[in-house]
């Protein structure tokens, strides 16, 4: 049998405090994907550095994005998921939406319950609020995971309403 590929996916601070992850995890799990781990995380600095890794933000956006979105994500609790399925990572992106929430549509997680815009956070100079993370590539996935999880803790199980042949290829 194929592994199915990964995804990971953070339910951000505001998404938690917000009383969101619920309906965030349901909209995951009715899209056919299935989590495969989830942890309640309140990371530190040096966790959240690990994640937005200085070389893929600060070279591209910036010093000061890199040091907005560790210090937001260091600034409450997180529910970190591993989750699989056929194209998981293309999948949970089309769930979320567009990284600036003003520009997801309708219908996506960000387009519900976001509306910042990359020039409020320019403004503020404070990170986005986006409600979640996803994985953006399979390579991304496989670097950050691991930031998250032990393999240990990743639990391999069958949900009941996937088709067997779909499994076996």
């Amino acid at each position: 049998m194929n592994k199915p590929s990964r995804s990971l996916c953070l339910i951000k601070p505001d998404g938690v405090r917000r009383g969101l992850s619920g309906e965030i995890i349901r909209r995951i799990e009715t899209s056919g994907l299935r989590i495969a781990a989830l942890k309640l995380v309140q990371p530190d600095q040096a966790l959240a550095q690990r994640h937005y890794r200085y070389d893929d933000i600060a070279v591209r956006h910036g010093e000061g994005v890199w040091q907005a979105l560790t210090a937001f994500l260091a600034s409450g609790a997180v529910i970190a998921l591993v989750v699989e399925g056929v194209s998981a990572v293309e999948n949970m992106r089309r769930l979320c939406g567009a990284t600036e929430p003003s520009k997801s549509p309708p219908g996506t997680i960000r387009g519900d319950f976001c509306h910042h815009d990359f020039a409020w956070a320019k403004t503020t100079g404070k990170a986005i609020r986006n409600v979640l993370h996803a994985s953006s590539s399979d390579e991304e996935a496989a670097k950050e995971i691991p930031v998250w999880f032990e393999p240990v803790e990743i639990i391999d199980y069958r949900r009941s309403d996937a088709a067997e042949h779909l499994l076996d290829q």
